[in-house]
């Protein structure tokens, strides 16, 4: 049976994506973002219409990579000072720093689904700022969640802005610790 549905996030994963001047991309060593709640994508496309004879003549999609939030139930210290415009401070907190320059990462998580549980890696992103509520305890107690935008771009060598990969596929037990540097497959001639 093929996989029908997606459902669940999980093992957020996320790394340095550095590119040389020389276009070759590396991958820092992925860290594990524990607390995902929600990864909502949404695709950054355009309609472009060509009119003609008096109709529309021809009509094509731009592919801009993507725009999303990640919820997660809490970003700590270590992923905003690796991944984000925050500094260590002598006296053992951080700070924020305004002006600063997120760093471009790489992000992966797994799906699951009823067959397969999918994972996938997206290239070239740039973090937003962290959204937060802080709220007062009432009768219940309900965690407070952090909200993460982001802009997938893709890498600009291969085009490649994401990849999945299902049980049995070559790099799917070794994504989260290895994960592939974008490389379209070799063109026979």
């Amino acid at each position: 049976m093929a996989n029908k549905v997606l459902f669940g996030v999980s093992n957020l994963h996320v790394g340095l994506y550095d590119v040389s001047d020389e276009g070759v991309v590396t991958l820092g060593t992925p860290i594990h973002v524990p607390g995902t709640v929600n990864i909502s994508l949404e695709a950054e496309s355009e309609e472009n219409t060509f009119y003609a004879d008096n109709v529309k003549y021809w009509t094509g999609y731009s592919d801009n990579g993507y725009t999303g939030e990640i919820e997660n139930a809490l970003f700590d210290d270590t992923f905003k000072t690796t991944f984000m415009n925050y500094v260590a401070l002598d006296g053992g907190g951080i700070a924020q720093i305004k002006g600063m320059q997120n760093k471009k990462v790489y992000f992966m998580f797994q799906a699951e689904g009823d067959e397969k549980a999918r994972r996938g890696i997206f290239y070239n992103v740039a973090l937003g700022q962290i959204t937060r509520e802080y709220a007062t305890t009432e009768d219940t107690i309900e965690p407070a969640t952090a909200t993460l935008p982001f802009t997938v771009n893709g890498d600009n060598g291969t085009g490649i802005v994401r990849a999945a990969y299902e049980q049995g596929a070559a790099a799917y037990d070794t994504l989260f610790t290895n994960p592939p540097v974008p490389a379209l497959p070799a063109q026979s001639e």
